[in-house]
């Protein structure tokens, strides 16, 4: 039997350069097609990170605006208070105080989610302007130390100032309230201090009755202004931080939003 055998001829060079060319080429096409998709979904990425950023940096500067004013009220009225019983008259009536001092505290809270984020999944490197990029991080560097300044006078509040006028001050001058300010209480007021309005119609006028015998010493009046003067230096602190903050979120703002908001 007669066996054909099939011949195989080789393939030229120029084939072999032929088939690696077109590997080649459509392997690198793969690759930047594949970087180019990485890219987009990096700046779109990228973009809505930034755009949540920008809401927090707003959040913020709303919160300022308002901690802002009533800090500078308070360091004011507190200043106030520090010379009129220091240097000024010596009788003052302790009724009128009741009513008038502004126990309030005003802390500021750094809205930082979307930052946190950006930071803990790696994204901090989408962002490709160096500029904006150096501001945002000494924003939030600024932005923590507002918000420690904030607990600080917190914690100055508790634990001197509020202890302090405690022990100065009697009972009734907490308790002392009037008619009209009872007739303001809200629903929330009611359900937190359900029996108030019945306890101090009970006994208001022991409480208006011992108020008003109260006579302070010197000494008292001494420890009274000085508790005055250092409340406002604490809140004095923290408002500079808070007015610094306040105009480099304006300034990052103007930086970013003209980027990311469109």
């Amino acid at each position: 039997m007669e066996v054909h055998h099939h011949s195989h001829h080789p393939k030229k060079w120029k084939e072999y350069l032929t088939e690696f060319l077109m590997l080649f080429l459509a392997v690198s096409m793969g690759f930047i097609a594949e970087n180019i998709r990485e890219k987009l979904t990096e700046n779109e990425r990228s973009d809505e990170l930034m755009k949540s950023f920008i809401s927090d940096v707003r959040e913020n500067q709303k919160q300022l605006d308002s901690i802002i004013s009533n800090n500078k009220h308070l360091v004011y009225y507190y200043d106030s208070l520090a010379f009129n019983h220091s240097f000024g008259k010596k009788n003052f009536d302790l009724q009128n105080l009741a009513i008038e001092l502004d126990l309030g505290i005003y802390r500021f809270i750094n809205k930082r989610t979307i930052f946190e984020e950006m930071k803990s999944t790696g994204a901090l490197r989408y962002i490709r302007d160096k500029d904006i990029l150096e501001a945002m991080l000494r924003y939030e560097e600024n932005a923590n130390l507002a918000e420690i300044r904030s607990n600080v006078e917190i914690d100055q509040y508790n634990n001197e100032f509020r202890p302090a006028i405690t022990n100065i001050l009697p009972l009734s001058f907490f308790k002392y309230e009037t008619e009209e300010i009872l007739k303001l209480n809200t629903k929330m007021d009611t359900i937190v201090h359900p029996g108030r309005y019945e306890h101090y119609n009970l006994y208001s006028e022991e409480i208006e009755k011992e108020l008003k015998n109260t006579k302070l010493t010197n000494e008292q009046f001494k420890s009274l202004a000085k508790v005055w003067n250092l409340r406002q230096e604490k809140i004095s602190v923290g408002l500079r931080n808070q007015i610094k903050l306040k105009e480099q979120g304006v300034e990052l703002l103007t930086l970013i939003e003209q980027k990311y908001t469109h």
